[in-house]
């Protein structure tokens, strides 16, 4: 191989004068710099490892996705925050070292990150001793992107399973509703027991009830353009209620509604997806509670949110159901739930380019908060009286 610039000075270095001493080193610097600028703009995490796993170098990147500070002398060996990494750097001497890795691993530290990782052997050193070169890939964007593809497959397929089994549905009850109405004109003139009468209205009132779910349900999930109007979300969720009253009495389940109705802005919503959001997440609630529950319901604006909050009594999620929230895993807290009232909420909140937020705790409930974009005009009465306070 021919030999560089650098390599034929060095070869003569004992015979330079003072002058040209200084402007081998000022070469020598301004070569280094040259290579620092080029890892430094490089997108591409590079660190340079020793054989112990100590970092001895590592460019900007490195620095800003492991969380390092610069110009600082890094003692910890990297497999402390990538675990994976460790059975390279075994102290025995008989272990099994791979010289090549690739593979993807989650980084918890400065925060959570998914990376693709390639480490292999560096040359060696004078000493033989192996350091090894390890480039790091952020694809957190990318793993997102596809757990979100995989979420928004899953809900496109089990939504349009679902709304075939809807449309079933919908016909029987069609014909009971029918014959209902036929019986009530048959026996109209004639005197019948107050319980059979009441037994009637109940079966009549309950078909009406499940014909009216099974629309909202229809049009909450089939593709559509969403009509944006101006709405009180409070008498949204007071119309939700009572299609629900009966069904809360029986289970004596209480609900609360907390709003200053009068300081509360309209927001711009398509009021039967809003309408079918709400109702989704009051019947998780109820199934979650069972019975002798509570659930609260209010409404308050934050800087820029205008946000309902759904409380309740209910068992609560654990860390894994709240971590897998609107993942690919199902969204439940009912042991025999799937999660597709959950999918159809977030896919209508995306819809209004609103956002979904949860805490709970197992055995004590849950909260679910709808964060909707506030108007602009509110946006600006919040900023007028913040600049005259």
């Amino acid at each position: 191989m021919k030999k560089s610039i650098s390599d034929k000075i060095c070869a003569r270095l004992e015979s330079f004068n003072k002058i040209e001493l200084n402007s081998f080193i000022q070469h020598v610097d301004r070569e280094r710099q040259l290579l620092d600028a080029i890892f430094n703009v490089l997108q591409e995490a590079i660190v340079l490892v020793s054989a112990n796993g100590t970092i001895e170098f590592c460019n900007q990147a490195a620095l800003n996705l492991l969380g390092l500070k610069e110009n600082k002398k890094h003692n910890t060996p990297l497999w402390k925050w990538i675990p994976s990494i460790k059975k390279v750097f075994s102290v025995r001497e008989n272990a099994l070292k791979p010289d090549i890795i690739e593979q993807e691993v989650d980084l918890l530290y400065p925060e959570k990150r998914f990376v693709r990782l390639h480490l292999q052997v560096f040359p060696e050193t004078n000493e033989g001793e192996k350091r090894f070169i390890i480039i790091l890939y952020d694809i957190t964007q990318e793993t997102i992107a596809n757990e979100e593809r995989l979420v928004q497959e899953r809900l496109n397929s089990v939504v349009q399973l679902a709304s075939e089994v809807a449309h079933e549905l919908g016909n029987p009850l069609n014909s009971i509703a029918i014959h209902l109405q036929l019986i009530e004109r048959q026996i109209h003139s004639i005197v019948l027991p107050e319980a059979l009468t009441r037994s009637l209205q109940v079966c009549t009132t309950e078909v009406n009830r499940l014909n009216e779910i099974i629309k909202y349900f229809l049009q909450a999930v089939r593709p559509q353009k969403i009509q944006l109007r101006e709405e009180n979300l409070v008498k949204l969720v007071e119309k939700v209620l009572s299609t629900l009253a009966p069904q809360l009495s029986n289970l004596n389940i209480k609900v609360e509604l907390d709003a200053q109705e009068a300081s509360l802005p309209n927001v711009k919503v398509d009021k039967a997806r809003i309408h079918q959001a709400f109702f989704n997440l009051l019947k998780n609630a109820i199934e979650a509670i069972g019975t002798d529950g509570w659930i609260r319901i209010s409404f308050f604006t934050d800087s820029s949110n205008f946000v309902v909050a759904f409380a309740d009594s209910g068992t609560g999620m654990s860390e894994t159901q709240a971590a897998h929230l609107f993942g690919t895993q199902k969204i439940t807290s009912k042991p025999q739930g799937h999660g597709i009232g959950m999918l159809i909420v977030r896919r209508i909140m995306q819809e209004h380019r609103g956002l979904v937020a949860l805490e709970s705790k197992m055995g004590f409930g849950t909260i679910i908060y709808l964060k909707f974009p506030l108007p602009q005009k509110y946006l600006k009465k919040l900023s007028d009286q913040t600049l005259t306070q």
